[in-house]
Protein backbone atom coordinates (compact mmCIF):
# COMPACT_ATOMS: atom_id res chain seq x y z
CA UNK A 1 0.00 0.00 0.00
CA UNK A 2 1.23 3.34 -0.60
CA UNK A 3 1.16 6.40 1.68
CA UNK A 4 -1.40 9.32 0.37
CA UNK A 5 0.41 12.71 0.14
CA UNK A 6 -2.36 14.39 2.46
CA UNK A 7 -1.91 11.34 5.23
CA UNK A 8 2.13 12.28 5.13
CA UNK A 9 1.18 15.85 6.01
CA UNK A 10 -1.20 14.97 8.86
CA UNK A 11 1.38 12.30 9.70
CA UNK A 12 3.77 15.40 10.36
CA UNK A 13 1.24 17.23 12.22
CA UNK A 14 0.68 14.44 14.59
CA UNK A 15 4.56 14.27 15.39
CA UNK A 16 4.46 17.70 16.94
CA UNK A 17 1.94 16.04 19.83
CA UNK A 18 -0.90 18.16 19.42
CA UNK A 19 -3.76 16.35 20.33
CA UNK A 20 -6.39 17.21 17.54
CA UNK A 21 -3.67 16.54 14.64
CA UNK A 22 -2.94 13.08 16.39
CA UNK A 23 -6.73 12.37 16.06
CA UNK A 24 -6.90 13.30 12.68
CA UNK A 25 -3.92 11.22 11.30
CA UNK A 26 -4.98 8.14 13.53
CA UNK A 27 -8.62 8.41 11.90
CA UNK A 28 -7.34 8.84 8.83
CA UNK A 29 -4.96 5.54 9.21
CA UNK A 30 -8.02 3.26 10.36
CA UNK A 31 -10.45 4.76 7.40
CA UNK A 32 -7.37 3.30 4.94
CA UNK A 33 -7.45 0.13 7.04
CA UNK A 34 -10.87 -0.62 7.00
CA UNK A 35 -11.52 0.15 3.28
CA UNK A 36 -8.10 -2.39 2.78
CA UNK A 37 -9.19 -5.00 3.97
CA UNK A 38 -6.87 -8.09 2.11
CA UNK A 39 -4.12 -5.59 0.83
CA UNK A 40 -1.06 -5.00 2.94
CA UNK A 41 -0.98 -2.28 5.23
CA UNK A 42 2.54 -2.60 6.59
CA UNK A 43 3.34 0.96 5.61
CA UNK A 44 0.47 2.71 7.92
CA UNK A 45 1.54 0.20 10.80
CA UNK A 46 4.84 1.37 10.28
CA UNK A 47 3.97 5.31 10.61
CA UNK A 48 2.11 4.44 13.90
CA UNK A 49 4.93 2.84 15.24
CA UNK A 50 6.71 6.10 15.34
CA UNK A 51 4.39 6.70 18.86
CA UNK A 52 5.39 3.76 20.00
CA UNK A 53 8.43 4.78 19.97
CA UNK A 54 8.61 8.36 21.27
CA UNK A 55 5.61 7.40 23.45
CA UNK A 56 7.08 11.05 25.33
CA UNK A 57 5.52 12.63 22.68
CA UNK A 58 1.74 11.72 22.76
CA UNK A 59 -0.19 9.14 25.49
CA UNK A 60 -3.28 9.25 23.06
CA UNK A 61 -0.46 8.27 20.08
CA UNK A 62 0.64 5.53 22.18
CA UNK A 63 -2.27 4.01 22.62
CA UNK A 64 -3.14 4.34 19.02
CA UNK A 65 0.13 2.84 18.09
CA UNK A 66 -0.78 -0.32 19.89
CA UNK A 67 -4.80 -0.15 18.59
CA UNK A 68 -3.46 -0.09 14.59
CA UNK A 69 -1.36 -3.21 14.57
CA UNK A 70 -4.12 -4.79 16.67
CA UNK A 71 -6.65 -3.83 14.06
CA UNK A 72 -4.85 -4.99 11.75
CA UNK A 73 -3.86 -8.31 12.76
CA UNK A 74 -7.96 -9.36 13.40
CA UNK A 75 -7.72 -8.84 9.14
CA UNK A 76 -5.27 -11.67 9.19
CA UNK A 77 -6.77 -13.76 11.99
CA UNK A 78 -3.96 -13.41 14.22
CA UNK A 79 -6.63 -13.03 17.51
CA UNK A 80 -4.26 -13.63 19.80
CA UNK A 81 -2.14 -11.03 18.84
CA UNK A 82 -4.62 -8.56 18.48
CA UNK A 83 -6.25 -8.76 21.67
CA UNK A 84 -2.85 -8.34 23.17
CA UNK A 85 -2.06 -5.26 21.32
CA UNK A 86 -5.97 -4.11 22.00
CA UNK A 87 -5.84 -4.63 25.97
CA UNK A 88 -2.88 -2.67 25.56
CA UNK A 89 -4.33 -0.22 24.15
CA UNK A 90 -7.08 0.08 26.30
CA UNK A 91 -4.80 0.66 29.51
CA UNK A 92 -3.10 3.64 27.79
CA UNK A 93 -6.61 5.05 26.98
CA UNK A 94 -8.49 4.45 30.17
CA UNK A 95 -5.09 6.08 31.65
CA UNK A 96 -5.92 9.12 29.87
CA UNK A 97 -9.82 8.74 30.25
CA UNK A 98 -10.41 8.69 26.36
CA UNK A 99 -13.64 6.13 26.35
CA UNK A 100 -13.69 6.74 22.69
CA UNK A 101 -10.69 5.12 22.22
CA UNK A 102 -10.96 2.16 24.81
CA UNK A 103 -14.49 1.45 22.70
CA UNK A 104 -12.64 1.42 19.14
CA UNK A 105 -10.09 -1.38 21.12
CA UNK A 106 -13.37 -3.05 22.03
CA UNK A 107 -14.62 -2.93 18.23
CA UNK A 108 -11.16 -4.72 17.49
CA UNK A 109 -11.50 -7.36 20.45
CA UNK A 110 -15.12 -8.26 19.56
CA UNK A 111 -14.28 -9.05 16.22
CA UNK A 112 -11.35 -10.85 17.48
CA UNK A 113 -14.00 -13.26 19.49
CA UNK A 114 -16.34 -13.92 17.12
CA UNK A 115 -13.48 -15.38 14.75
CA UNK A 116 -12.82 -17.65 17.58
CA UNK A 117 -16.02 -18.99 18.11
CA UNK A 118 -16.97 -17.09 21.34
CA UNK A 119 -20.25 -15.03 20.13
CA UNK A 120 -21.25 -14.36 23.72
CA UNK A 121 -17.87 -12.10 24.14
CA UNK A 122 -17.73 -10.71 20.59
CA UNK A 123 -21.57 -9.42 21.54
CA UNK A 124 -20.47 -8.25 24.90
CA UNK A 125 -17.22 -6.39 23.93
CA UNK A 126 -19.09 -4.82 20.33
CA UNK A 127 -22.14 -3.69 22.75
CA UNK A 128 -20.01 -1.51 25.06
CA UNK A 129 -18.55 -0.56 21.99
CA UNK A 130 -21.67 0.70 20.10
CA UNK A 131 -22.95 2.10 23.04
CA UNK A 132 -20.20 4.49 24.15
CA UNK A 133 -19.53 5.39 20.22
CA UNK A 134 -23.08 6.31 19.97
CA UNK A 135 -23.07 8.59 22.68
CA UNK A 136 -20.73 11.27 21.35
CA UNK A 137 -20.74 10.08 17.25
CA UNK A 138 -17.10 11.38 17.41
CA UNK A 139 -15.83 9.05 14.94
CA UNK A 140 -18.84 8.19 13.26
CA UNK A 141 -18.08 5.70 10.44
CA UNK A 142 -16.26 3.31 13.80
CA UNK A 143 -20.02 4.19 15.06
CA UNK A 144 -21.88 2.99 12.36
CA UNK A 145 -18.95 -0.35 11.70
CA UNK A 146 -19.77 -1.38 15.43
CA UNK A 147 -23.28 -1.28 14.89
CA UNK A 148 -23.66 -2.96 11.45
CA UNK A 149 -21.44 -5.98 12.99
CA UNK A 150 -23.47 -6.05 16.59
CA UNK A 151 -26.70 -6.45 13.76
CA UNK A 152 -24.44 -9.34 11.97
CA UNK A 153 -23.67 -11.37 15.43
CA UNK A 154 -27.18 -10.73 16.28
CA UNK A 155 -28.22 -12.73 12.59
CA UNK A 156 -25.60 -15.28 13.59
CA UNK A 157 -27.07 -16.35 16.34
CA UNK A 158 -30.27 -16.29 14.45
CA UNK A 159 -32.23 -13.52 16.47
CA UNK A 160 -33.41 -11.81 13.22
CA UNK A 161 -35.82 -9.34 14.59
CA UNK A 162 -33.06 -8.12 16.89
CA UNK A 163 -30.68 -7.64 14.43
CA UNK A 164 -32.75 -5.60 12.07
CA UNK A 165 -33.98 -3.59 15.03
CA UNK A 166 -30.67 -2.18 15.53
CA UNK A 167 -30.24 -2.00 11.76
CA UNK A 168 -32.78 0.98 11.58
CA UNK A 169 -31.52 2.60 14.38
CA UNK A 170 -27.58 2.61 12.92
CA UNK A 171 -29.37 3.29 9.56
CA UNK A 172 -30.16 7.17 10.21
CA UNK A 173 -26.32 7.91 11.38
CA UNK A 174 -25.32 7.10 7.73
CA UNK A 175 -27.07 10.53 6.70
CA UNK A 176 -25.49 12.75 9.19
CA UNK A 177 -23.03 14.93 7.57
CA UNK A 178 -20.14 13.94 9.27
CA UNK A 179 -19.86 10.71 7.88
CA UNK A 180 -19.10 12.04 4.49
CA UNK A 181 -17.03 9.21 3.12
CA UNK A 182 -19.99 6.86 3.75
CA UNK A 183 -17.71 4.04 4.53
CA UNK A 184 -19.75 1.29 5.78
CA UNK A 185 -22.97 2.34 4.76
CA UNK A 186 -22.84 -0.68 2.18
CA UNK A 187 -21.77 -3.24 4.83
CA UNK A 188 -24.82 -1.84 6.72
CA UNK A 189 -27.19 -2.07 4.06
CA UNK A 190 -25.83 -5.29 2.92
CA UNK A 191 -26.65 -6.54 6.32
CA UNK A 192 -29.92 -5.86 6.58
CA UNK A 193 -30.22 -7.24 2.73
CA UNK A 194 -29.22 -10.53 4.12
CA UNK A 195 -31.34 -10.06 7.44
CA UNK A 196 -34.66 -9.85 5.13
CA UNK A 197 -33.41 -13.20 3.25
CA UNK A 198 -33.68 -14.62 6.40
CA UNK A 199 -36.92 -13.34 7.47
CA UNK A 200 -38.25 -13.83 4.33
CA UNK A 201 -38.78 -11.02 2.96
CA UNK A 202 -36.99 -11.27 -0.57
CA UNK A 203 -38.50 -8.07 -1.71
CA UNK A 204 -36.68 -5.70 0.89
CA UNK A 205 -33.98 -8.47 0.59
CA UNK A 206 -33.11 -7.15 -2.92
CA UNK A 207 -34.15 -3.69 -2.56
CA UNK A 208 -31.04 -3.41 0.31
CA UNK A 209 -28.76 -5.69 -1.39
CA UNK A 210 -29.34 -3.84 -4.73
CA UNK A 211 -28.87 -0.19 -2.61
CA UNK A 212 -25.71 -1.67 -1.07
CA UNK A 213 -24.20 -2.47 -4.53
CA UNK A 214 -24.98 0.79 -5.82
CA UNK A 215 -23.86 2.41 -3.19
CA UNK A 216 -20.08 0.38 -2.91
CA UNK A 217 -20.11 0.68 -6.58
CA UNK A 218 -20.10 4.67 -6.55
CA UNK A 219 -17.77 4.86 -3.66
CA UNK A 220 -15.64 2.59 -5.71
CA UNK A 221 -15.31 0.09 -2.57
CA UNK A 222 -14.07 -2.86 -4.69
CA UNK A 223 -13.65 -5.46 -1.60
CA UNK A 224 -16.76 -3.86 -0.38
CA UNK A 225 -18.78 -4.49 -3.54
CA UNK A 226 -17.08 -7.97 -4.22
CA UNK A 227 -18.51 -9.05 -1.16
CA UNK A 228 -22.16 -7.18 -1.87
CA UNK A 229 -22.34 -9.19 -5.18
CA UNK A 230 -21.43 -12.60 -3.47
CA UNK A 231 -24.14 -12.27 -0.89
CA UNK A 232 -26.53 -11.28 -3.99
CA UNK A 233 -25.22 -14.47 -5.74
CA UNK A 234 -26.33 -16.64 -2.88
CA UNK A 235 -29.24 -14.98 -2.15
CA UNK A 236 -30.47 -15.51 -5.82
CA UNK A 237 -28.89 -19.53 -5.75
CA UNK A 238 -31.56 -19.76 -2.83
CA UNK A 239 -34.37 -18.45 -5.05
CA UNK A 240 -33.32 -21.11 -8.08
CA UNK A 241 -32.51 -17.72 -10.40
CA UNK A 242 -29.18 -19.43 -11.60
CA UNK A 243 -28.28 -17.00 -14.16
CA UNK A 244 -28.01 -14.13 -12.29
CA UNK A 245 -26.37 -16.22 -9.18
CA UNK A 246 -23.84 -16.94 -11.46
CA UNK A 247 -23.47 -13.94 -13.01
CA UNK A 248 -23.01 -11.81 -9.36
CA UNK A 249 -20.74 -14.86 -8.59
CA UNK A 250 -18.36 -13.76 -11.74
CA UNK A 251 -18.07 -10.36 -11.12
CA UNK A 252 -17.54 -10.89 -7.71
CA UNK A 253 -14.48 -13.31 -8.56
CA UNK A 254 -13.20 -10.84 -11.59
CA UNK A 255 -13.01 -7.75 -8.60
CA UNK A 256 -11.24 -10.34 -6.24
CA UNK A 257 -8.93 -11.52 -8.98
CA UNK A 258 -8.17 -7.86 -9.80
CA UNK A 259 -7.02 -6.95 -6.14
CA UNK A 260 -5.22 -9.96 -5.87
CA UNK A 261 -7.75 -11.32 -3.10
CA UNK A 262 -7.54 -14.82 -3.76
CA UNK A 263 -8.76 -16.52 -0.93
CA UNK A 264 -11.94 -14.78 -1.01
CA UNK A 265 -12.02 -15.40 -4.30
CA UNK A 266 -11.85 -19.29 -4.13
CA UNK A 267 -15.62 -18.86 -2.43
CA UNK A 268 -16.71 -17.26 -5.78
CA UNK A 269 -15.55 -20.32 -7.54
CA UNK A 270 -16.96 -22.90 -5.31
CA UNK A 271 -20.44 -20.87 -5.57
CA UNK A 272 -19.91 -20.72 -9.47
CA UNK A 273 -19.42 -25.00 -9.28
CA UNK A 274 -22.00 -25.38 -7.17
CA UNK A 275 -24.66 -23.51 -9.64
CA UNK A 276 -22.95 -25.19 -13.02
CA UNK A 277 -23.66 -28.84 -10.71
CA UNK A 278 -26.88 -27.73 -10.16
CA UNK A 279 -27.54 -26.88 -13.57
CA UNK A 280 -26.27 -30.37 -14.80
CA UNK A 281 -23.30 -28.69 -16.25
CA UNK A 282 -21.08 -31.69 -14.35
CA UNK A 283 -18.11 -31.22 -16.38
CA UNK A 284 -18.11 -27.47 -16.07
CA UNK A 285 -17.85 -27.89 -12.93
CA UNK A 286 -15.26 -30.34 -12.25
CA UNK A 287 -12.92 -28.02 -14.24
CA UNK A 288 -13.99 -24.55 -12.51
CA UNK A 289 -13.36 -26.55 -8.72
CA UNK A 290 -10.26 -27.68 -9.96
CA UNK A 291 -9.00 -24.39 -11.06
CA UNK A 292 -10.17 -23.43 -7.46
CA UNK A 293 -8.24 -26.24 -5.74
CA UNK A 294 -4.88 -25.25 -7.09
CA UNK A 295 -5.57 -21.81 -5.62
CA UNK A 296 -6.84 -23.54 -2.26
CA UNK A 297 -3.78 -25.95 -2.13
CA UNK A 298 -1.20 -22.93 -2.52
CA UNK A 299 -2.88 -21.06 0.26
CA UNK A 300 -3.22 -23.72 2.19
CA UNK A 301 -6.89 -22.57 3.07
CA UNK A 302 -7.76 -26.39 4.19
CA UNK A 303 -11.46 -25.43 4.85
CA UNK A 304 -12.06 -24.61 1.15
CA UNK A 305 -9.77 -27.56 0.10
CA UNK A 306 -12.27 -29.84 2.01
CA UNK A 307 -15.64 -28.73 0.02
CA UNK A 308 -13.81 -29.13 -3.25
CA UNK A 309 -12.41 -32.44 -2.33
CA UNK A 310 -15.69 -33.59 -1.16
CA UNK A 311 -17.46 -31.96 -4.34
CA UNK A 312 -15.29 -33.63 -6.48
CA UNK A 313 -15.88 -37.17 -5.67
CA UNK A 314 -19.30 -36.37 -5.47
CA UNK A 315 -19.56 -35.49 -8.91
CA UNK A 316 -17.56 -37.73 -10.14
CA UNK A 317 -19.74 -40.72 -8.13
CA UNK A 318 -22.96 -38.84 -10.48
CA UNK A 319 -20.42 -39.64 -13.49
CA UNK A 320 -19.87 -43.37 -12.61
CA UNK A 321 -16.28 -42.42 -12.51
CA UNK A 322 -15.74 -44.16 -9.48
CA UNK A 323 -11.75 -44.50 -9.40
CA UNK A 324 -11.70 -40.54 -9.70
CA UNK A 325 -14.39 -40.16 -6.87
CA UNK A 326 -12.72 -42.83 -4.64
CA UNK A 327 -9.10 -40.83 -5.11
CA UNK A 328 -11.08 -37.65 -3.78
CA UNK A 329 -12.77 -39.38 -1.35
CA UNK A 330 -9.48 -40.56 0.20
CA UNK A 331 -7.73 -37.59 -0.17
CA UNK A 332 -10.48 -35.69 1.11
CA UNK A 333 -10.70 -38.19 4.82
CA UNK A 334 -6.78 -37.59 5.17
CA UNK A 335 -6.75 -33.95 4.52
CA UNK A 336 -10.20 -34.11 6.94
CA UNK A 337 -8.16 -36.29 9.82
CA UNK A 338 -4.67 -33.91 9.04
CA UNK A 339 -7.45 -30.85 10.07
CA UNK A 340 -9.11 -32.09 12.58
CA UNK A 341 -5.75 -32.63 14.62
CA UNK A 342 -5.05 -28.91 13.83
CA UNK A 343 -7.95 -27.72 15.00
CA UNK A 344 -7.98 -29.47 17.98
CA UNK A 345 -4.56 -27.99 18.76
CA UNK A 346 -6.39 -24.95 17.21
CA UNK A 347 -8.99 -25.22 19.56
CA UNK A 348 -6.75 -25.58 23.00
CA UNK A 349 -4.74 -22.86 21.83
CA UNK A 350 -7.85 -20.87 21.48
CA UNK A 351 -9.04 -21.71 24.86
CA UNK A 352 -5.27 -20.55 26.04
CA UNK A 353 -6.07 -17.35 24.39
CA UNK A 354 -9.31 -16.98 25.42
CA UNK A 355 -7.97 -17.45 29.35
CA UNK A 356 -5.64 -14.99 28.76
CA UNK A 357 -7.51 -12.69 27.62
CA UNK A 358 -9.97 -13.25 30.41
CA UNK A 359 -7.16 -12.74 32.62
CA UNK A 360 -6.38 -9.71 30.85
CA UNK A 361 -9.63 -8.33 31.37
CA UNK A 362 -9.84 -9.20 34.53
CA UNK A 363 -6.54 -7.66 35.72
CA UNK A 364 -7.84 -4.19 33.66
CA UNK A 365 -10.71 -4.30 35.87
CA UNK A 366 -8.87 -5.05 39.16
CA UNK A 367 -6.37 -1.62 37.78
CA UNK A 368 -9.87 0.01 37.25
CA UNK A 369 -10.98 -0.69 40.55
CA UNK A 370 -7.94 0.31 42.50
CA UNK A 371 -7.49 3.74 40.61
CA UNK A 372 -10.87 4.53 41.19
CA UNK A 373 -10.65 4.16 44.59
CA UNK A 374 -7.55 5.86 44.51
CA UNK A 375 -9.47 8.76 43.14
CA UNK A 376 -12.09 8.40 45.48
CA UNK A 377 -9.78 8.52 48.21
CA UNK A 378 -7.62 11.51 46.86
CA UNK A 379 -10.93 13.61 47.07
CA UNK A 380 -11.73 12.56 50.39
CA UNK A 381 -8.82 13.67 51.24
CA UNK A 382 -8.95 16.73 48.99
CA UNK A 383 -12.38 17.44 50.91
CA UNK A 384 -11.02 17.07 54.19
CA UNK A 385 -8.05 19.26 53.60
CA UNK A 386 -10.53 22.14 52.33
CA UNK A 387 -12.19 21.74 55.64
CA UNK A 388 -9.49 22.84 57.25
CA UNK A 389 -7.82 25.59 54.89
CA UNK A 390 -8.65 28.14 52.22
CA UNK A 391 -8.65 26.01 48.63
CA UNK A 392 -5.30 28.13 47.54
CA UNK A 393 -3.39 27.58 51.34
CA UNK A 394 -4.60 23.44 50.62
CA UNK A 395 -3.44 23.62 46.90
CA UNK A 396 -0.13 25.40 47.78
CA UNK A 397 -0.01 22.58 50.65
CA UNK A 398 -0.35 19.73 48.19
CA UNK A 399 2.16 20.99 45.78
CA UNK A 400 4.93 22.27 48.07
CA UNK A 401 4.30 20.45 51.51
CA UNK A 402 4.22 24.17 52.98
CA UNK A 403 2.43 27.35 52.94
CA UNK A 404 3.90 30.51 53.36
CA UNK A 405 2.50 33.18 55.94
CA UNK A 406 0.77 35.91 53.99
CA UNK A 407 -0.15 39.78 54.81
CA UNK A 408 -4.02 40.78 54.13
CA UNK A 409 -4.11 44.65 54.19
CA UNK A 410 -8.36 44.86 53.81
CA UNK A 411 -10.04 42.60 55.32
CA UNK A 412 -12.71 42.35 58.27
CA UNK A 413 -12.69 39.92 60.89
CA UNK A 414 -16.10 38.50 62.63
CA UNK A 415 -15.72 36.76 66.49
CA UNK A 416 -18.90 35.17 67.75
CA UNK A 417 -19.44 34.01 71.57
CA UNK A 418 -22.20 32.81 73.46
CA UNK A 419 -23.54 34.33 76.74
CA UNK A 420 -23.41 32.12 79.99
CA UNK A 421 -22.46 29.15 77.89
CA UNK A 422 -21.44 27.97 81.47
CA UNK A 423 -25.09 27.88 82.95
CA UNK A 424 -26.79 26.67 79.86
CA UNK A 425 -24.48 23.79 79.63
CA UNK A 426 -24.92 23.07 83.05
CA UNK A 427 -28.81 22.70 82.22
CA UNK A 428 -27.86 19.83 79.33
CA UNK A 429 -26.53 16.52 79.15
CA UNK A 430 -23.09 16.44 77.14
CA UNK A 431 -24.46 14.75 74.20
CA UNK A 432 -27.49 18.03 73.98
CA UNK A 433 -24.55 20.43 74.48
CA UNK A 434 -22.34 19.25 71.77
CA UNK A 435 -25.66 18.70 69.32
CA UNK A 436 -26.50 21.73 70.42
CA UNK A 437 -23.06 23.65 69.45
CA UNK A 438 -23.06 21.49 66.13
CA UNK A 439 -26.11 22.85 64.99
CA UNK A 440 -25.31 26.72 65.90
CA UNK A 441 -22.12 26.33 64.20
CA UNK A 442 -23.60 24.31 61.16
CA UNK A 443 -25.59 27.06 60.67
CA UNK A 444 -22.85 29.64 60.80
CA UNK A 445 -20.73 28.11 58.49
CA UNK A 446 -23.64 28.02 55.82
CA UNK A 447 -23.97 31.50 56.41
CA UNK A 448 -20.31 31.82 55.62
CA UNK A 449 -20.47 30.27 52.81
CA UNK A 450 -23.29 32.22 51.58
CA UNK A 451 -20.87 35.49 51.96
CA UNK A 452 -17.89 33.92 50.51
CA UNK A 453 -16.50 34.33 54.54
CA UNK A 454 -13.74 32.16 55.32
CA UNK A 455 -14.46 30.67 58.81
CA UNK A 456 -10.83 30.18 60.50
CA UNK A 457 -11.86 27.86 63.97
CA UNK A 458 -13.99 27.61 66.76
CA UNK A 459 -12.58 27.55 70.55
CA UNK A 460 -15.17 26.08 73.03
CA UNK A 461 -17.90 28.34 71.87
CA UNK A 462 -16.18 30.99 70.40
CA UNK A 463 -16.63 31.17 66.66
CA UNK A 464 -13.85 33.21 64.30
CA UNK A 465 -14.61 34.30 60.33
CA UNK A 466 -12.40 36.84 58.28
CA UNK A 467 -13.42 38.03 54.97
CA UNK A 468 -10.77 39.60 52.32
CA UNK A 469 -8.67 36.53 52.39
CA UNK A 470 -7.13 34.52 50.87
CA UNK A 471 -8.91 36.48 47.69
CA UNK A 472 -9.47 40.13 47.98
CA UNK A 473 -12.76 40.93 48.64
CA UNK A 474 -13.96 44.86 48.28
CA UNK A 475 -17.22 44.36 49.77
CA UNK A 476 -15.57 42.55 52.76
CA UNK A 477 -16.78 44.77 55.63
CA UNK A 478 -20.35 44.50 54.30
CA UNK A 479 -20.49 40.48 53.69
CA UNK A 480 -19.21 40.53 57.42
CA UNK A 481 -22.26 42.84 59.04
CA UNK A 482 -24.65 40.81 56.21
CA UNK A 483 -23.70 37.56 57.73
CA UNK A 484 -23.75 38.91 61.35
CA UNK A 485 -27.11 39.86 60.65
CA UNK A 486 -28.29 36.18 59.95
CA UNK A 487 -26.44 34.72 62.71
CA UNK A 488 -28.19 37.35 65.06
CA UNK A 489 -31.80 36.51 63.60
CA UNK A 490 -31.20 32.38 63.78
CA UNK A 491 -30.05 32.94 67.05
CA UNK A 492 -32.73 35.16 68.05
CA UNK A 493 -35.34 32.56 66.11
CA UNK A 494 -33.70 29.59 68.21
CA UNK A 495 -34.18 31.38 71.47
CA UNK A 496 -37.57 31.92 70.79
CA UNK A 497 -38.59 28.37 69.83
CA UNK A 498 -35.96 26.49 72.69
CA UNK A 499 -35.71 28.75 75.39
CA UNK A 500 -33.08 28.02 78.20
CA UNK A 501 -31.96 24.85 75.98
CA UNK A 502 -30.24 27.04 73.96
CA UNK A 503 -27.66 30.35 74.10
CA UNK A 504 -27.85 33.84 73.57
CA UNK A 505 -24.92 35.74 71.66
CA UNK A 506 -22.91 38.32 71.70
CA UNK A 507 -20.75 39.38 68.11
CA UNK A 508 -18.20 41.75 67.16
CA UNK A 509 -16.88 43.01 64.13
CA UNK A 510 -13.32 44.69 63.27
CA UNK A 511 -11.42 45.70 59.51
CA UNK A 512 -8.18 46.09 58.81
CA UNK A 513 -5.14 44.02 58.30
CA UNK A 514 -3.76 40.68 59.62
CA UNK A 515 -1.07 38.08 58.46
CA UNK A 516 -2.83 34.43 58.16
CA UNK A 517 -1.03 30.83 58.20
CA UNK A 518 -0.35 27.62 59.19
CA UNK A 519 0.53 26.52 62.76
CA UNK A 520 1.98 23.46 63.47
CA UNK A 521 3.15 20.73 61.79
CA UNK A 522 0.56 17.94 63.23
CA UNK A 523 -2.84 18.29 63.60
CA UNK A 524 -2.21 22.07 61.57
CA UNK A 525 -4.35 24.75 61.57
CA UNK A 526 -4.88 27.68 59.47
CA UNK A 527 -4.80 30.95 61.91
CA UNK A 528 -4.68 34.60 61.83
CA UNK A 529 -2.76 37.14 64.12
CA UNK A 530 -2.64 40.85 64.19
CA UNK A 531 -4.26 43.96 66.01
CA UNK A 532 -7.20 43.92 63.71
CA UNK A 533 -7.86 40.48 65.14
CA UNK A 534 -7.35 41.27 69.28
CA UNK A 535 -9.85 44.75 68.49
CA UNK A 536 -12.72 42.44 66.42
CA UNK A 537 -12.27 40.40 70.34
CA UNK A 538 -12.89 43.38 72.32
CA UNK A 539 -15.39 44.24 69.98
CA UNK A 540 -17.25 41.07 71.18
CA UNK A 541 -16.73 41.55 74.57
CA UNK A 542 -17.76 45.04 74.60
CA UNK A 543 -21.25 44.14 73.25
CA UNK A 544 -24.80 42.61 74.80
CA UNK A 545 -26.90 39.52 74.30
CA UNK A 546 -28.33 39.55 70.96
CA UNK A 547 -26.27 42.68 69.84
CA UNK A 548 -23.58 43.08 66.96
CA UNK A 549 -20.78 45.55 68.19
CA UNK A 550 -18.68 47.24 65.19
CA UNK A 551 -15.79 49.20 65.39
CA UNK A 552 -14.99 52.91 64.30
CA UNK A 553 -12.72 51.30 61.41
CA UNK A 554 -15.64 48.96 60.07
CA UNK A 555 -18.01 51.76 60.63
CA UNK A 556 -16.45 53.88 57.99
CA UNK A 557 -16.61 51.18 55.48
CA UNK A 558 -20.21 50.41 56.01
CA UNK A 559 -21.90 53.52 56.87
CA UNK A 560 -24.14 54.51 54.23
CA UNK A 561 -24.95 50.51 53.84
CA UNK A 562 -26.81 50.20 57.16
CA UNK A 563 -28.24 51.42 60.45
CA UNK A 564 -25.82 52.15 63.50
CA UNK A 565 -26.31 53.32 66.83
CA UNK A 566 -23.32 55.44 68.38
CA UNK A 567 -22.28 54.29 71.97
CA UNK A 568 -19.90 56.38 71.96
CA UNK A 569 -16.03 55.69 73.66
CA UNK A 570 -16.02 52.48 75.52
CA UNK A 571 -12.95 51.31 77.51
CA UNK A 572 -11.32 48.18 76.03
CA UNK A 573 -8.79 45.97 77.77
CA UNK A 574 -5.14 46.51 76.39
CA UNK A 575 -7.00 49.45 73.99
CA UNK A 576 -7.82 51.98 75.74
CA UNK A 577 -10.99 53.89 74.87
CA UNK A 578 -12.44 53.07 70.98
CA UNK A 579 -15.57 54.65 69.50
CA UNK A 580 -18.29 51.32 69.12
CA UNK A 581 -21.19 51.15 66.90
CA UNK A 582 -24.37 49.03 67.17
CA UNK A 583 -25.82 47.56 63.87
CA UNK A 584 -29.58 48.16 64.00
Amino acid sequence: MSIPDTLELLYDKAKTGSECAVDDFFYEVLELISLAQAVDVTPLIDKAAWFRDNPQVSRKGLGYSMLIPGFADSFYSRYGTSIDLCSEATKIFEEINYPDGVAMCSVVTGTNYRGLGNLELAIQYMTDAYTQLHKTDNILHFTIASGHQLADLYAEKGNYEDAMALCHEVLPLTHYPANKKKMFDARLLNTMGNVYAKLGDNNLAIEYLDNALRQSEELHQLPVTARVLTDMGGYYLANKEYTLAIDHNQRALAIREKLNLRNPAITNIINIANIQATQNKTDEAIRTLLTGYAIADELKVKAKMLQILKKLSGLYEQQNDLVNSLAYYKQYNALLEEQNNELHEQKIRNIKLFVEAEQAVKQNEIIKAQKEEIEREKKRSDALLLNILPAEVAEELKNHDSAEARYFSNVTVLFTDFIDFTTTADRLTPKELVNELHACFKAFDDIMGKYSIEKIKTVGDAYLAVCGLPAEDPRHAENIVNAALEIRDFIKDRKAHLGDTTFDIRIGINSGSVVAGIVGVKKFAYDIWGDTVNTAARMEQNSDAGKINISETTHELVKDKFNFEYRGEIYAKGKGMLKMYYVA
